[in-house]
């Protein structure tokens, strides 16, 4: 494959007269002045390599039949060959040995590859799904917004960071992770001018783009300082998306942006005790309308987890009555086993029964049908989790009139934390593998599922109540993540469950809330 350099966006007709093209959508101006068709425009990408193997391989033959042609007398053309000489067709190597000419193998260079051109296959390689359901990663949704002609150059520019961050942690390159800083600070540029304008701050390149933002402290992450940056731009994501409002929802691409956006947002609330912003659960319940269970349930999982949300903001900063919250929380959580048992048949996972390893945890681990049904398993399991902490917590306060009920509501939540943390560890080998030579779906393991993993495996490690030797599993499996995906968070949290200090990186800065931190971001 030959690098053709940075192709031309024209169509067809106005690259062979070489005339600027203003690619005009959906036909070119210079084709419509001269009354011409226009066939539209190429895929870019598809001509940013050539294959000139067919090419290089016949200049090599043909140096080679003229060398041959030098020394070894040619055969004569069938043509001109009489009845008689039917015996003479080849030439007598006998009398020259020496006309002999070996086979040579022809070595091809290699053309180098522009590191900027390596970092965004990295790029799209490891984080965009081939699943088109994808839950953590950006699916088909961001190769398109990558596509659309538009003057903001910010997109391509955190793309080509996040690359040559995720390369530097794989091969050890800390000179590319340089180039990844100056290239983030590039985008970051961008971004403040563009947000300058209105109608450039609401479009969706700019939105992913302040969503990627994110990514990159994620694959960078090293203090509990890039977790505050990454959470200050979910806020920054949230307040494009106000500016977006309820038209965000009126194309695929842009719903497909608001599933990833909330996932994130979610995660922030849940972690900092934070009340999901009123204007994004209005979104979601406007989505969710229009969408049936059956084909996008993860819309009322994220409804229900809102309401879990504001119970976790309000029960350690108010005197609630303690029996008052633990029956909150049970209707949480019942509305959330409501949710599972009415999950589709597309939701349905195997168990596998496997010996104990390093790569399984316990005896089983399962098999899911794609990477966005395990990513929504794992959230319903974190929030039941978190639910059960605020039953046990209340519970721990001795403030219940009944210890009967006292005790049976204790034994029934720590049976059900124990399946919900083995359920998480179970689901890792789908995407971790369940041995050195069995990784995913294709070597190496896509980042983006694997980042995934980070905030399950996370609230699983930091349960009070302590699993023997799950802790210790889950500290190898973030080390592999951080080793083998380029995820730099994973080898920070696995530094930081090392010390079994039960501290989260949420909760090392203040809960200010999305519309209160937005100019500092």
């Amino acid at each position: 494959m030959v690098y053709c350099g940075k192709p031309s966006k024209g169509c067809a007709p106005c690259r062979a007269k070489r005339t600027k093209c203003d690619q005009g959508r959906p036909y070119c101006g210079q084709c419509r002045r001269a009354h011409r068709d226009c066939p539209g425009y190429r895929d870019v990408q598809d001509a940013v390599f050539r294959n000139e193997t067919r090419k290089v391989v016949t200049k090599a033959q043909a140096g080679t039949t003229r060398e041959n042609s030098k020394s070894v007398s040619p055969i004569p053309p069938v043509e001109n060959i009489r009845d008689g000489d039917v015996g003479n067709l080849a030439p007598d190597f006998s009398t020259a040995p020496s006309q002999i000419v070996e086979r040579r193998t022809v070595a091809i260079r290699s053309f180098s590859i522009p590191l900027e051109d390596e970092a965004t296959y990295y790029f799209f390689h490891n984080f965009v799904s081939q699943d088109p359901a994808s839950l953590q990663a950006y699916s088909h949704v961001l190769p398109v917004v990558y596509r659309q002609n538009s003057s903001f150059n910010a997109l391509p520019k955190i793309i080509e960071a996040i690359g040559l961050a995720g390369i530097s942690n794989v091969k050890q390159a800390p000179e590319l992770m340089v180039a990844a800083g100056q290239k983030y600070a590039r985008a970051l540029r961008a971004i403040t001018a563009s947000i300058q304008d209105s109608k450039e701050a609401s479009t969706d390149q700019t939105l992913i783009t302040v969503m990627l933002l994110g990514l990159f402290e994620t694959v960078t992450c090293s203090n509990p300082e890039s977790m505050r940056s990454w959470a200050n731009h979910v806020n920054g994501a949230t307040a494009i998306a106000r500016l977006r409002g309820t038209d965000q929802l009126r194309t695929k691409v842009g719903r497909k942006i608001f599933d990833n956006l909330i996932v994130q947002i979610v995660i922030d609330c849940l972690q900092r005790r934070l009340m999901v912003p009123p204007d994004v659960i209005e979104w979601a319940e406007i989505e969710a309308e229009v969408e049936t269970n059956e084909t996008r349930p993860e819309l009322q999982l994220f409804l229900i987890i809102g309401r879990l949300c504001a119970l976790r903001a309000t029960v350690d900063r108010d005197n609630n009555n303690d029996i008052g919250v633990i029956a909150l929380a049970n209707f949480i959580d019942s509305d959330l086993e409501d949710w599972e048992n009415s999950l589709p048949p597309a939701f349905s996972y195997s168990i596998i029964e496997s010996a104990n390893s390093e790569h399984v945890f316990s005896d089983t681990y399962h098999v899911y049908q794609n990477t966005w049904t395990v990513g929504v398993w794992n959230f319903y399991r974190c929030a039941r989790i978190l639910t059960q902490h605020v039953i046990m917590a209340s519970l721990s306060r001795n403030s219940m009139p009944n210890l009967a009920l006292d005790e049976s509501q204790r034994r029934q939540s720590e049976a059900l934390l124990t399946n919900l943390a083995y359920d998480i560890c179970a689901s890792a080998p789908f995407i971790l593998g369940t041995s050195n030579s069995s990784v995913y779906s294709s070597p190496p393991p896509r980042a983006a599922a694997g980042a995934s993993l980070l905030w399950p495996f996370y609230v699983v490690a930091t349960m009070e109540q302590g699993f023997t030797g799950m802790r210790a599993w889950i500290i190898t499996r973030l080390a592999l993540v951080g080793r083998i995906m380029g995820i730099k968070q994973a080898e920070s949290l696995a530094n930081v469950l090392r010390t079994k200090r039960e501290i989260t990186a949420w909760d090392k800065f203040e809960t200010a809330r999305a519309d209160e931190v937005v100019d500092d971001w």
